[in-house]
């Protein structure tokens, strides 16, 4: 048997936009900014201060009053909301390799985006061998495919054998905030992260795109954080695969228009859906999307951003089969604009009993995640900057308001809709068969809030690469990747 064109265990793709360049130029002149809060500067000093080091980033990016620093302190308009936000850069690397280099494309012009999406799904689906994807590509793509063999990104190996077992029903976890709901016909990938560059160097076996091929009819995607949003992943499927995504009425630094997004990128089958319309149906799975509240960069001294558009949307979904009902929360909780506990008494009233939460269990708050910019991902300072003020209160030791729901939030949700089980996710990378990062700390956690509320609900402790869920029954499928 021929060997096949596949990407390479430890191969990172990742792709940034005109918003990530603004977040990178201007990011020295607010590191600057945090490093006087940390000595204790108010915040109209630290801006002041910085403003004199880093005064040409000031003028050019940022607008302010000279009789209230503090209050007016805002990115400009022009940046806050582009009129074009085009995909600027597109990177490789294989960190397996010993003194492996970052190669990188510069996209001057997107036209070339389908061409480099085709070539991404070619490669993805694990069974063609050089000849025949160069076969289907343009000159560029063959020049761009050279090169991803010369980084070790992509190679030729035997077809693999490995793949989710697609006649079992179930949720499988895939790595950090990735699911892929399955029934015996269909299966719906939610917030696909695969060969990322947030990954783990040292991975030894991780989830690769050739395991997925045939298990997946539909992808699903909550929100535009990068963690759950990434370019070069949903590349590696069809241009026709049904995407659907959150409506965004303004693109902003905080959240971009992700159907304009999928289409200048070749994709031909995206849906953006109003929260609580008539279900979706793709194969036997019927999909509800509902509403996402939380995680917004909201404080209570500051809960409101500079504009009405600057807000993280985004969707839950609750799905339902003949086999199990499920509604993953992703890093949703509560905020100014609504209550995801009041959208658990909706879904009980309308759906009844969900049999299993999947939710993220951390108690995440913009008031503590501490003043080094160098701990964020990029997408972290362009929250900020839609509430600029907030980075006075961005080293406090003890978050006031959470972004998400939190051990004892997650509890109330699974009380309200009588959940049989609440399953972990969203917490991160992790080696296949290996729990997340937080799950020893946060199972016990969500158990005791679950204890207190009189609830009886169970807290699943599955893995990275395991299964829940077969034929209906409650049970784990222990290492279904492994």
């Amino acid at each position: 048997m021929s060997k096949v064109i596949a990407f390479k265990n430890g191969s990172e793709l990742s792709a940034l936009n005109k918003n990530d360049d603004i977040s990178y130029k201007i990011q020295p002149f607010i590191q600057e900014i945090l490093d006087n809060l940390v000595v204790g500067d108010i915040l109209e000093k630290a801006i002041t201060k910085a403003a004199k080091k880093h005064q040409q980033l000031a003028e050019s990016y940022f607008e302010y009053g000279a009789n209230n620093i503090a209050e007016s302190f805002s990115l400009k308009d022009e940046f806050l909301f582009l009129n074009h936000n085009p995909i600027t850069s597109f990177s490789y690397q294989n960190k397996q390799r010993l003194l492996s280099k970052v190669g990188q494309e510069i996209i001057e012009n997107e036209s070339i985006l389908p061409d480099i999406h085709n070539l991404l799904y070619l490669c993805g689906q694990s069974n063609l061998t050089y000849k025949q994807i160069c076969q289907q590509i343009s000159s560029y793509a063959i020049d761009l495919l050279d090169k991803l063999i010369k980084y070790k990104i992509v190679g030729e190996q035997e077809p693999s054998r490995k793949s989710i077992p697609q006649k079992k029903p179930g949720i499988f976890r895939l790595q950090h905030a990735t699911l892929l709901y399955r029934t015996k016909t269909t299966g719906i990938l939610v917030d696909p992260h695969l060969h990322s560059n947030y990954g783990i160097s040292n991975i030894k076996n991780d989830i690769t795109r050739a395991q997925l091929e045939g298990s997946v009819d539909a992808i699903l995607i909550s929100h535009s954080h990068y963690d759950h949003w990434h370019y070069p992943t949903l590349m590696m499927f069809s241009p026709e695969i049904p995407i659907f995504v959150p409506k965004v009425p303004r693109g902003s630094i905080i959240c971009e228009d992700m159907e304009a997004r999928l289409k200048i990128l070749g994709f031909k089958n995206v849906t953006c859906v109003d929260w609580n319309a008539d279900p979706i149906m793709v194969g036997d799975i019927e999909i509800n999307i509902l509403p996402f509240y939380g995680e917004q960069p909201l404080v209570p001294e500051y809960n409101q951003p500079k504009h009405p558009n600057l807000r993280n949307w985004g969707n839950t979904y609750l799905l339902r089969t003949e086999y199990y009902t499920s509604w993953f929360l992703i890093d949703a909780g509560q905020d100014p604009m609504g209550s995801m506990f009041d959208v658990a008494e909706y879904v009980k009233q309308k759906f009844g009993k969900v049999d299993y939460i999947v939710s993220n269990f951390q108690p995440l708050s913009y008031n503590s995640i501490g003043a080094n910019l160098s701990s964020w991902g990029i997408d972290i300072l362009g929250n900020l900057l839609s509430n600029p003020q907030i980075l006075s209160v961005t080293n406090k030791p003890e978050g006031e308001h959470l972004a998400t729901l939190g051990p004892t939030g997650v509890a109330e949700i699974c009380k309200i809709v009588e959940a049989k089980s609440c399953l972990p996710y969203a917490d991160s990378w992790a080696e296949i068969g290996q729990p997340g990062v937080n799950d020893e700390k946060l199972i016990p956690a969500v158990a005791i809030e679950l204890k207190n509320l009189g609830c009886l609900s169970q807290v699943v402790p599955w893995k990275i690469g395991d299964g829940y869920v077969v034929n209906g029954k409650a049970e784990i499928l222990a290492g279904a990747l492994a």
